[in-house]
């Protein structure tokens, strides 16, 4: 067997026992196993591992901004407060509440990435359904479906997107995925409210909300002046790594919450997990992979641009599920920069976002979704999974490519 075939296959092996997780072993264990194994081999050395690691200093930093932001804001209280308001709101009603809590997710993910809405929202989620006697399930795949579904929209929505395209121009972005992650939201609520009206009958006793804190007021304002900052961050071509960052500790003295308190509330295991993740993907770029990928899309170039995007938006979600969308993200950023076609930019990352609502191991949100149900006991059936995702994934991606292929 070719060295080539080796790592992809190591990378392949971990990845899959990163979202099985047998015994409850660590996600990043076992991407560090995986880059142990490369090492040991010979298929990567020492200076190609860190230079994998310390090239992704934008997305690594971003990522970090976004669990301490997360962390505030939980700590202050905010969330638990924005989760009774909806549960009032919903007027008791379980189906109206499914609803409050998908429209909740999207904004929370537009504005504040995937992974805030699947590390902080989804154990608010479970807290405040299950100890109402209402089955938690059906709002807890919305939650990770949500992430994201609602993540391609803008750039900062999640991390993926500047992986593809590191400085992207703001409004060409918001033009061509702002509008099909609208639908794409749409898509999924309905198919979701279909799949599940059984278990959404029915009602709850509705008790009233307190009134906000000041403390929770001044931590809302705060993550709004953050997304405001993005985007002047953006319109600046500056990196949203060191903007995200500094936004945490805008949000920490704005909660009042102490950075200690804070940081026993990040999950210091991510960045291991992601760092090995980024090393197995290197072994598997230079194993011919993004070589092939790019001739690929040269073919089908071909056959004319609906083709063309098309192979990229499934080729990539496709991809995401196998080797996780981080990595293929890395990849889909060398194929863009190194094509003359810069506007294959946006079907790759639909495929990166969108892609990962079929596995449970296609994007860092879904498995730090996963992390946080079985820590509370939870076991997800990763076949129930993937027949959710069949059922609103191609669908999505295809309005995604036509309204690409319409506007391009």
């Amino acid at each position: 067997m070719r060295t080539e075939k080796i790592a992809v296959l190591i990378a392949i092996i971990a990845i899959s026992l990163i979202g099985i997780r047998p015994k409850n072993v660590p996600a990043w264990v076992w991407a560090g196993a995986g880059v142990i194994a490369l090492l040991g081999l010979g298929l990567e050395s020492l200076r190609l591992a860190f230079d994998a690691v310390l090239t992704q200093w934008n997305v690594l930093l971003f990522i970090l901004g976004l669990m301490g932001i997360s962390a505030a804001a939980e700590y202050s209280g905010l969330f638990e407060w924005i989760a009774s308001a909806l549960l009032e709101r919903a007027s008791g009603s379980r189906r109206l509440l499914f609803v409050n809590l998908f429209i909740a997710g999207s904004v929370m993910t537009i504005f504040f990435s995937n992974d805030a809405t699947a590390i902080v929202f989804t154990p608010i989620i479970f807290r405040t359904v299950a100890k109402r006697g209402i089955d938690a399930l059906p709002y807890l795949y919305a939650c990770t479906f949500v992430a994201d579904t609602a993540s391609f929209g803008l750039p900062f929505s999640n991390p993926t997107n500047l992986l593809v395209l590191p400085r992207p121009n703001f409004i060409p972005f918001l033009l061509h995925l702002g509008p099909p992650m609208l639908i794409s939201l749409v898509i999924n609520l309905a198919v979701f409210l279909l799949m599940f009206r059984t278990r959404l009958r029915g009602h709850y006793v509705v008790e009233p909300t307190r009134a906000i804190e000041r403390r929770q007021r001044y931590t809302l304002a705060a993550m709004v002046a953050v997304a405001a900052a993005y985007v002047v961050a953006l319109a600046l071509r500056w990196p949203l790594g060191p903007v995200a960052v500094i936004g945490a500790l805008f949000v920490l003295v704005a909660g009042k919450v102490y950075p200690r308190e804070a940081s026993q509330r990040i999950g210091w295991s991510t960045f291991p997990l992601l760092a090995g993740l980024f090393v197995l993907l290197d072994a598997v770029s230079r194993s011919g992979f993004t070589t092939w990928a790019i001739s690929g899309l040269h073919r089908m170039a071909h056959e004319g641009p609906l083709a063309t995007i098309l192979a990229a938006a499934f080729g990539s979600a496709l991809a995401a599920n196998l080797f996780n969308n981080l990595p293929i993200a890395v990849i889909s950023g060398t194929v863009v920069s190194h094509g003359s076609e810069s506007w294959l930019a946006y079907p790759l990352i639909a495929g990166v976002d969108l892609g990962p609502n079929l596995t449970t191991t296609g994007s860092l949100a879904t498995i730090l979704w996963l992390s946080i149900l079985r820590s509370r006991g939870l076991t997800i059936n990763p076949l129930e999974y993937l027949r959710l995702g069949l059922t609103v994934v191609p669908a999505m991606l295809m309005v995604t490519s036509l309204w690409l292929w319409l506007t391009g």
